[in-house]
């Protein structure tokens, strides 16, 4: 459904502020999630070693991971932060429509982004368990991290989509006003834990292992 339509929703439900979040008002590459690639790409030397490219593609593959669903989670953040602002009276109402509608536009593309790096994650699942040499412990913890971050970034990324599917359900005229305000208000309350969590994994991403497997 529209920013609007659930802006209305909002009103015409508890009359307390109970439309859309509304999130800081900001771009959509200022909040983009992109982890350092310590990771060097395939070259002539670690193609002829096959461990070590087959690792390669797996750390990068977490990477893609983290970027997907951490930028799935910021728009997340944007998008309940909205409505915190609102209620807070930082945000103008013009202002919180703007950014749930900006957010609700982003959210097909994210769950796409997220499902497919995730796929690519899994097909090449196990590239670092065959890495010899010193390099390897380093590479394993790497990619164990990435993954760890990745996970908490998804399960923010989850409550997202599901936020969507639920704003999709409405619009269709799967159920009324009355039941969408109570989803939203439920989702906005329950949003602050996988957030909270994405946001102290975000500031572990500058201390992760540099990995050098060739």
């Amino acid at each position: 459904m529209t920013a609007v339509a659930w802006a209305a929703i909002a009103q015409a439900g508890s009359g307390s502020g109970s439309e859309e979040p509304a999130a800081q008002l900001v771009t959509h590459s200022a909040h983009e999630v992109t982890p350092t690639l310590s990771t060097p790409p395939a070259t002539e030397r670690n193609v002829v070693n096959p461990g070590a490219a087959a690792c390669v593609q797996e750390i990068q593959a977490a990477e893609a991971v983290v970027a997907a669903a951490g930028n799935a989670a910021e728009h997340w953040r944007e998008h309940v932060q909205a409505r915190t602002d609102l209620l807070a009276g930082k945000n103008s109402e013009e202002q919180t429509k703007a950014i749930w509608k900006r957010t609700r536009l982003l959210g097909p593309a994210d769950s796409v982004a997220v499902n497919s790096a995730v796929a690519e994650r899994t097909k090449v699942n196990g590239g670092c368990a065959g890495l010899p040499g010193k390099a390897a412990a380093v590479c394993k913890q790497r990619l164990a991290d990435l993954d760890a971050v990745g996970a908490t970034y998804r399960a923010a990324a989850r409550d997202w989509a599901a936020h969507l599917q639920a704003m999709a359900a409405h619009a269709a005229g799967e159920f009324g006003a009355e039941h969408a305000q109570d989803l939203w208000v439920a989702a906005w309350t329950g949003a602050t834990r996988n957030l909270n969590a994405a946001a102290r994994a975000r500031a572990t991403l500058g201390d992760l292992p540099t990995c050098r497997p060739a």
